[in-house]
């Protein structure tokens, strides 16, 4: 592919547009990576069909085109520019490790990226979802290692997903502050003890404590 973005502050914006999903704008990529692609810059781009841009609200909102993702593409194999410092020699490595990566998975990058994208968010949404349940634990408990049933709990937890709530659960179990268990006794529970239980390692486990608020 013939060389179509020599400088290596367009490099780092095309690349970093890419991490963002090859769609974002002015103030979301100078709050992410300090600096914008406005100027001579976004008309060498755009002019080299590698990215599309409209003004939206007064700011530039920028996506790659195929040829912007080819282009980065490209970079996985490609090497630093001439004269380029000892980060961007390192980047360099790091992008060839991601181009062994995809290569091995037969993985295209914008399906990398998005998969990321997406893992990242989830992790996001679930550290904030372990924060609720924390929360909902302590209006429960009368003191650390309080046993509380998650029929009580699921209550509190407003109208979080089931599915997302037993992941959060899931993850928290790994803690070596929290503890989940099933009810001893069996016959004491109710059919919406049962149905509010989460299953870890295939069995359902009725019951959660916390030592540390």
């Amino acid at each position: 592919m013939a060389e179509t973005a020599s400088g290596t502050r367009e490099r780092a914006l095309l690349l970093g547009l890419m991490t963002l999903g090859g769609s974002a704008s002015n103030p979301q990529l100078k709050e992410r990576f300090g600096d914008a692609l406005d100027g001579e810059a976004r008309r060498r781009v755009n002019k080299r069909g590698l990215v599309e841009s409209s003004k939206i609200d007064r700011a530039f909102h920028h996506t790659l085109t195929d040829e912007g993702w080819a282009w980065c593409v490209a970079q996985l194999e490609d090497t630093a520019p001439a004269r380029a410092g000892s980060f961007a020699r390192t980047l360099y490595s790091v992008l060839g490790l991601i181009k062994g990566y995809l290569d091995a998975a037969d993985m295209s990058l914008a399906d990398f990226v998005v998969t990321a994208r997406t893992s990242h968010a989830e992790s996001a949404a679930l550290d904030d979802l372990t924060e609720t349940i924390r929360n909902a634990y302590w209006q429960l408990a009368r003191q650390p290692q309080d046993w509380v049933l998650l029929t009580k709990l699921r209550p509190l937890l407003g109208d979080s997903p089931r599915d997302e709530v037993d992941k959060a659960l899931q993850m928290m179990e790994r803690l070596p502050d929290v503890h989940l268990v099933p009810e001893a006794d069996q016959k004491m529970l109710t059919d919406g003890d049962r149905k509010a239980a989460v299953l870890v390692s295939g069995v359902s486990k009725h019951l959660l404590a916390i030592e540390v608020r």
